[in-house]
């Protein structure tokens, strides 16, 4: 599973490889660590990294995580599509919209041809049990719709596109 997450304004790209059960492999930013994770309740982990023990509790919002680890607080933020593909505002330009997780495609709000507005709503992704509404990045015209609802779809996959 790759994903990526902002923590002080700094992107990370964190890739994660289960070798066996409750033992995994885990490359941040381009740094591998062996992990053995115990799932102690819904919102509490342990880790052992390197030999050394870590406690972390994750408190979820809608607009981020805070992660305790040994009693250290991090706010970790989620972004949305339109964040994480800069931000640009009121340009017309072509953009192909990709998933950054793994998942299954539950809703198609909306048909190729149709215009949207910046921040609609375009389709709904699950994935790690949480449904993520994908929105357009920008006012314009949905010019392909790849995957159709039920569909399962890998990290990276093409979305949709516009202009």
């Amino acid at each position: 599973m790759n994903l990526s997450f902002w923590l002080n304004n700094r992107e990370y790209k964190l890739s994660i490889k289960e070798k066996q059960k409750n033992d995994i492999l885990v490359d941040l930013s381009g740094k591998t660590y062996e992990v053995a994770v115990e799932v102690l309740n819904s919102d509490e982990i342990l880790l052992i990294i390197d030999g050394k023990i870590y406690n972390a509790i994750i408190c979820a919002s809608n607009l981020s995580f805070r992660v305790y680890v040994n009693g250290q607080s991090f706010d970790i933020e989620k972004k949305s599509i339109s964040q994480i593909l800069g931000g640009m505002h009121n340009q017309r330009q072509k953009r192909d919209v990709k998933t950054s997780m793994p998942g299954k495609i539950v809703t198609v709000f909306i048909a190729e041809g149709e215009n949207v507005e910046e921040g609609q709503a375009v389709l709904i992704l699950e994935a790690m049990k949480m449904q993520n509404e994908i929105r357009s990045p920008q006012k314009g015209k949905v010019t392909k719709i790849i995957p159709k609802a039920g569909d399962s779809v890998e990290t990276g996959a093409l979305l949709f596109s516009m202009e």
